[in-house]
């Protein structure tokens, strides 16, 4: 190891040769070579962790390259962990490089994960997500989340450490999210989120400093602000299958605009670039990782709406898990009924 590389690291007090020795010999699973991934690869490629395995069966488009500064015009049309290899290998020689040309599956998750120090999930998919949060699960590995939505983006640490998963948090996996394709991005968010994920997975592998674990940061890069919120686990997750379900109580919009709104609690539960968006005006919004905070008058029923009506279905459980007593009351469908 060449200790001239990593001097400006290995000075610093809490992290000396000990850190660089720990990040040396760690092993990271990064899934995903985009616009998270670039980032991620670069850092903790320069920062000498001693094998990066990067998983993606993508190739390199013209549209990329406005986030993901790694690549280059002459790269369009080649795999992204190819060129991603290469660019390492210059960079960085002493890191170890795997490359896995396909997508995260079921089938091959446990095996991926199998091994790894800690994943970091740079994709742009919900359903890759539990894939990876399942195997992260199942083998004992903690991994860093990161996600983007419209000029906002999340970062988090799960399976740290004993602490919650990402399924303990999100219990449905039958929500459909929009990606990136969809709704747009701006090139810069991508950059100063996969940092915060680099910059926890070094804290994961080191021991330095506080991880985001059971915490959910929240940066809203058009107001320039940081929220981190502390994370709900799902309080029904350790009860017996055959336990009662909570009753659902469904209310159309018709039913809604019905309503005499002194005896409601209107509760948008959407994060709040959701809200800021598109929102009805009877609506205040305590975002799910906000919602055990929340403590609504003894007097008052809760209406609770999300974009398509899943997200109300926990949200409905952690509120009757402390107050059992309130009526709740979900939108069917959420805004997407409207």
């Amino acid at each position: 190891m060449n200790t001239e590389r990593y001097q400006r690291q290995i000075v610093l007090s809490d992290f000396g040769p000990s850190g660089q020795q720990k990040l040396t010999e760690a092993k990271v699973l990064i899934v995903g070579a985009g616009g998270l991934g670039v980032p991620v690869m670069q850092y903790l490629a320069g920062m000498g962790v001693g094998q990066l395995t990067l998983v993606d069966e993508d190739i390199v488009s013209l549209s990329n390259l406005q986030r993901q500064v790694m690549y280059r015009y002459e790269d369009v049309g080649k795999k992204k962990v190819a060129v991603a290899n290469n660019y390492i290998k210059n960079l960085n020689p002493e890191v170890k490089v795997v490359t896995v040309e396909e997508m995260i599956l079921k089938e091959n998750a446990s095996s991926l994960v199998a091994g790894a120090s800690v994943v970091v999930d740079c994709t742009d998919s919900i359903e890759a997500r539990y894939i990876i949060n399942d195997a992260c699960v199942k083998e004992q590995v903690p991994f860093v989340y990161g996600a983007l939505y419209r000029h906002e983006g999340h970062v988090s640490v799960f399976n740290y450490e004993g602490g919650i998963s990402y399924r303990d948090v999100y219990p449905d996996d039958s929500a459909k999210v929009e990606n990136c394709n969809e709704i747009g991005v701006l090139g810069v968010l991508p950059g100063i989120i996969g940092c915060y994920q680099a910059m926890e997975a070094v804290k994961v592998l080191t021991g330095i400093g506080d991880a985001l674990a059971g915490k959910l940061l929240v940066v809203d890069a058009l107001n320039t602000s940081h929220h981190i919120f502390q994370l709900a686990e799902n309080p029904l997750k350790d009860q017996k299958k055959e336990a009662p379900p909570v009753e659902e109580s469904l209310l159309t919009w018709q039913e809604l605009d019905e309503l005499d709104t002194q005896g409601y609690h209107f509760v948008d539960v959407r994060p709040p670039a959701m809200y800021k968006e598109r929102h009805d005006d009877r609506f205040i919004n305590v975002p799910m990782e906000m919602l055990p905070g929340f403590s609504p008058d003894e007097s008052k029923e809760v209406v609770l709406v999300c974009q398509r009506g899943v997200t109300t279905k926990q949200a409905t459980m952690l509120l009757k898990s402390s107050f059992s007593d309130t009526i709740v009351h979900q939108v069917k469908g959420g805004y997407n009924s409207r």
